[in-house]
């Protein structure tokens, strides 16, 4: 079975988790650096270039990094990845969900993963992800060099609503960002929309431009039309 298919027979029996449009090859891959736990994976396994993973992504900002288990036809290595806008230094002290093996039949495969893994994903999460928050219910949007969003949120509120709206989970850095195959007014409308919302939800939304970044407070707090300083993680 190929990478694709055992993602999406994954995803259709998890609820709330999506499996990625397209499979990558595991060499070289910036995505490995955000596995939490490798479990029984060799890392001498990304030296190889006809490896290819999937994703799989919940709505609260995790992700399941899935590939063959190497030397072991038949079998695939489910691994937890840091959750959303986390990095391995807010994951210091918390104990790791394993990354474990699966058998390739999906039914027995998700099975295991509800017992042996997801359980204590969703338990350590969000921790994490608190500790990765940068200031009180912020939500920092940044531009890429295609003037494309790139939003970082440590609140599972957020991210939720985000991934839940349109946007898709980078698993290379975290951060939520809209499909590469929306026109620039698409994008536009798309980012307006998502920041109305998590405004009405009292996020406070600091857009980081080219000149220096500006405030756009939840509705009902003073707004600060310039500059405001950076907020440093707790």
């Amino acid at each position: 079975m190929h990478i694709t298919e055992f993602t999406d027979a994954l995803a259709e029996r998890l609820p709330g988790w999506r499996p990625s449009s397209t499979a990558v090859a595991i060499a070289d891959d910036p995505a490995a650096n955000r596995i939490w736990d490798s479990g029984p994976l060799p890392y001498t396994s990304f030296e190889t270039t006809d490896v290819h993973r999937g994703v799989l992504t919940h709505h609260w900002g995790l992700q399941l990094y899935v590939m063959p288990r190497p030397h072991r036809p038949g079998e695939y290595l489910a691994l937890p990845m840091l959750p959303a806008n986390t990095s391995h230094q807010h994951t210091q002290g918390l104990k790791a969900p394993r990354g474990i093996a699966l058998p390739a039949d999906p039914v027995r495969a998700t099975a295991l993963l509800k017992r042996r893994l997801l359980h204590d994903y969703r338990f350590t999460s969000p921790t994490a992800i608190r500790r990765s928050s940068p200031g009180h219910l912020q939500v920092h949007v940044a531009f890429d060099a295609d003037r494309r969003p790139r939003i970082r949120s440590g609140y599972i509120g957020a991210n939720s609503a985000l991934l839940r709206g349109g946007f898709q989970l980078d698993p290379a850095t975290g951060e939520c960002h809209l499909p590469d195959t929306l026109t620039p007014t698409q994008t536009r409308h798309q980012l307006v929309r998502a920041v109305q919302h998590l405004r009405h939800r009292d996020f406070h939304i600091v857009m980081h431009y080219a000149e220096g970044p500006r405030s756009h407070p939840f509705p009902g707090q003073p707004r600060r039309d310039g500059p405001v300083s950076q907020s440093h993680h707790p």
